[in-house]
């Protein structure tokens, strides 16, 4: 019999039976209130010859086999067990290169320390050499650090000069701590100067740069660190020895193409979530972006990062033909994630029985009581989480921001309450009742230990939810989709009843298990479990609860492309007008608008990176209908370029409004957001890309709203300020207003047209508006100065406040802090000194506490390191 077979044999037919005892009983160890089926009682197992046959399953390739390793060792180390017994559990989980459980069991007392001492000399050899192997050396710091099976391949690979790695692995494997520490030891060598981060979202590039400011920190290496697209910090760099990585969102980093005029070097590009270059409407400005930096940066080294993809080498198919490409695909299993469903019993509706998944069956575990009958479904997400994760650490997914608060509310009613609030908790009600609004739902809901979580929220709310969930002060927490999208958040339990991601889309597998994958997050946890509650009921959960899967990667302009006909089709329909079918907009119009700067750039597709992925049929039908919608389009490619995913033909229409325009020209420039017309020049701004460009200001009448909120925004108003003067306005014309509904829907507001639409089309509007000025010589009305999509990003005009956050603080807690500021014209060295002046002064200006550590942390961290120096 060989290794194969006998593996195959140990895990099918010789401990099967036992692998699902196992399972049933080590999951039950995170379980709260649960009564455990009689059968379960008293179990034991042969740990010499279940640990034995692990070491052999340890030295398998399949995810499977060596899960059912991790779960032995688990069980060994969990489980009333002997020292002995648990010290060969240590063993194995070095055999299965998790270092970090192995910490963890120390952590917590489950391992004595001094394990090599108890060890025969044999073993101790072999764990000497074991830690050797899997460990790799910061060039940065000299430290040693332990890795898994997946960072070891990845750092191996990362060492090959020039190459563009696609690295893919399960969610809780450690990909974002390692490629952190890579680039960190990248710039702190001679590889590179510049870097840049891209995620998908505003929370993620939130987690990252405070994860680098901390790395970076922790190493003593002279790195800046911003998420500000700024041509003063780019030519800064430039001008020094100074590193820098710049952490963006995709149009951030359009934002910095723009100010820099295509001018850019970077070295080393990291894509996190990479697998986000299929999402319709945003994935082809990610791919754009790539194209963009590839161009002004040829020998810049790209490193993609998804998890658990099944194609990560597809994202390879574009690097320059001399690159060296390095796919790095792991399905290592770090910890154990048990799917658990939960029933309700007949006639008893506080009783649910729970099974455990094991394969495709499904076993019992025991049965879950309520200490209330959950009679709506909210009620029954709320009343299973309180009950099942009693002791803390439990995420509950919500299908919406206006849910989750609900849920949290529910919540914190069956909490025990607290003697007195911890001081910290104390902080961050502070923080949301001064930065937010007084009477935002999340202050007396974290005071109980409560919070939601989603991604309209503040950064700087949000970071400090996460921390002190982390931290385990936060014992429930509940989210929405943004947690899909790439926050790193750990925690014990999951709590889920048809999850949908966007509204009433049932949730594919992947991103299920993208989610799952919080459940039990490596070092910080042995194993997670996933509640699925009404897991047979059709409406909830369509296809039942997903098997584990893996995303498979295809761009979106790919999966546009392969409808060629239809494509076309849009193509030559989009000189029409702007009211298209919005399934042909949401599918069409942002790879459509690629499409066509592409083509006027380089009057070809063919030298596209993608075209030789392409029939030649495919791109001859694609260069026709483009040629004719093309023909006599005076706006140019560059506009596009600065713009993308809005389309040059829309553009047009609006050229030719404005040359046709019988007004006054000056009545076509946006103002200052403190011009007193500014607020009817937004709203008019707003109805001419409506009418011209595509229609996306919606719906149209609230376009006075839309225009408010962004000049409100623009004039960095606070938060309070903004949702006050909303709730006073509605309040006048209606009387009673639902308060926390308002709160949420101007923050929702501010994320989707202040922060989203406006920058990407106001940005659009200037530049044509700039072209037609020249064409008609009036360049005196140009405002040379003026960078509305920068400004309407973070919501900053006076330089003091963008100084603020060029220092790397939020934008809640520069405006907080600026409300104390006298002076509005301060560069970075100036609002240093002010800071620096008053140090001893900084607890009694009636800032929050929270806002008061991040001014300690950014600015006056900043100001002692240059001191240093």
């Amino acid at each position: 019999m060989s290794e194969t077979e006998l593996q195959d044999w140990l895990f099918d037919v010789s401990l099967r039976d036992e692998l699902k005892q196992l399972g049933l009983v080590t999951t039950l160890l995170e379980l709260d209130n649960v009564a455990r089926e009689a059968n379960l009682e008293g179990v034991g197992f042969d740990w010499q010859r279940l640990l034995f046959a692990a070491s052999i399953l340890a030295r398998s390739a399949k995810r499977a086999h060596r899960e059912a390793s991790l779960r032995i060792a688990t069980g060994a180390m969990l489980l009333p067990t002997s020292e002995p017994i648990r010290d060969a559990a240590a063993v194995l989980f070095d055999k299965l290169s998790n270092h970090r459980s192995v910490l963890l069991a120390l952590k917590r007392g489950r391992l004595r320390p001094n394990i090599a001492s108890r060890l025969g000399v044999g073993l101790r050899i072999e764990g000497q050499r074991k830690q050797l192997e899997n460990s790799i050396l910061l060039e940065a710091t000299g430290e040693r650090v332990a890795v898994n099976d997946f960072q070891l391949a990845f750092w191996r690979a990362a060492g090959e000069e020039g190459s563009w790695l696609s690295a893919s692995a399960p969610t809780a494997s450690g990909k974002t701590f390692l490629v952190l520490k890579w680039l960190v030891d990248c710039l702190a060598g001679d590889q590179s100067r510049r870097a840049v981060y891209l995620a998908p979202t505003r929370a993620l590039v939130s987690e990252i740069e405070a994860s680098l400011f901390e790395i970076v920190k922790a190493s003593g290496v002279d790195i800046e660190i911003t998420s500000l697209p700024s041509a003063q910090k780019y030519g800064a760099v430039e001008k020094s020895a100074k590193k820098c990585v710049f952490v963006f969102t995709q149009e951030r980093l359009h934002l910095l193409a723009n100010l820099m005029e295509e001018r850019l070097d970077i070295d080393l590009v990291v894509v996190d979530e990479a697998h986000k270059i299929g999402d319709p409407q945003r994935g082809v400005i990610l791919q754009d972006a790539i194209e963009r930096l590839l161009r002004s940066s040829p020998r810049m080294r790209v490193a993609f990062v998804s998890p658990a993809t099944q194609n990560p080498e597809v994202l390879l198919d574009d690097a320059p033909e001399s690159t060296p490409k390095i796919p790095i695909d792991s399905d290592v299993a770090t910890v154990l994630q048990n799917v658990i469903t939960a029933h309700q019993m007949p006639a008893k509706p506080t009783k649910w029985k729970l099974q455990f998944r094991y394969g495709e069956e499904y076993l019992p575990l025991g049965v879950l009581t309520l200490p209330n009958k959950p009679n709506t479904l909210r009620k029954r997400l709320a009343f299973i989480a309180a009950a099942v994760g009693e002791r803390g650490g439990t995420l509950v997914y919500a299908n919406g921001a206006a849910e989750a608060e609900e849920i949290a509310g529910l919540i914190s009613q069956l909490v025990k309450k607290p003697e007195r609030i911890d001081q910290e908790l104390a902080d961050l009600a502070d923080l949301a009742r001064k930065c937010v609004h007084k009477s935002y739902s999340l202050a007396p809901l974290v005071e109980a230990g409560v919070a939601f979580h989603y991604g309209n929220m503040p950064s700087l709310v949000r970071l400090e939810v996460e921390r002190l969930f982390k931290s385990g002060k936060l014992k429930f927490l509940i989210c929405t989709s943004t947690l899909i999208e790439g926050v790193n958040l750990s925690c014990r339990t999951i709590v889920v009843r048809g999850p949908r991601k966007g509204k009433n889309n049932p949730m594919e597998p992947q991103d299920f298990w993208n989610l799952a994958g919080r459940a039990g997050r490596w070092g910080d946890e042995f194993q997670g479990n996933i509640i699925c509650i009404d897991a047979s009921d059709e409406k909830a959960w369509p296809s039942g609860v997903p098997q584990r899967t893996r995303y498979p990667i295809r761009r979106e302009t790919d999966a546009a492309l392969a409808r060629i006909d239809d494509l076309a089709t849009y193509i030559e329909r989009r000189p029409l007008g702007v009211d298209m079918e919005p399934a042909q907009i949401r599918a069409f119009e942002q790879v459509s608008a690629y499409l066509t700067t592409t083509y006027m750039r380089d009057q070809s597709l063919a030298v596209a990176p993608w075209a030789k992925r392409q029939p030649a049929e495919s791109l001859s039908r694609l260069e026709a209908s483009l040629a004719v919608v093309t023909d006599g389009l005076s706006v140019g490619a560059e506009i596009g370029a600065r713009n993308p995913g809005v389309s040059l033909i829309g553009l047009q229409s609006l050229l030719n409004y404005f040359r046709g325009y019988a007004g006054q020209l000056e009545d076509l420039l946006p103002a200052p957001s403190e011009s007193d017309d500014s607020y009817q020049r937004f709203s008019n701004m707003m109805e001419r890309i409506n009418d011209h460009v595509l229609t996306v200001f919606l719906p149209k009448t609230l376009i006075p709203l839309h225009a408010l909120t962004v000049l409100q925004w623009l004039k960095g108003f606070s938060l309070p300020t903004i949702i006050r003067r909303r709730i006073e306005y509605l309040q006048r014309r209606d009387g009673e207003v639902d308060t926390a509904a308002v709160i949420r829907g101007t923050l929702e507001m501010i994320e989707t047209t202040a922060r989203f639409l406006a920058p990407r089309y106001f940005s659009a509007y200037v530049d044509v508006l700039n072209q037609h000025l020249r064409a008609v010589n009036r360049e005196d009305l140009i405002d040379a100065d003026l960078e509305i999509g920068v400004a309407l990003e973070f919501g900053v005009t006076a330089i003091t406040l963008r100084s603020l956050m060029e220092l790397g603080m939020s934008r809640i807690g520069a405006v907080a802090l600026y409300e104390v500021i006298a002076e509005d014209s301060l560069d970075e060295a100036a609002c240093i000194q002010w800071v620096v002046d008053r140090r001893e002064q900084l607890d009694g200006m009636g800032l929050p506490s929270i806002v008061v550590r991040e001014v300690r942390e950014r600015v006056l961290t900043r100001a002692d390191l240059e001191g240093q120096e």
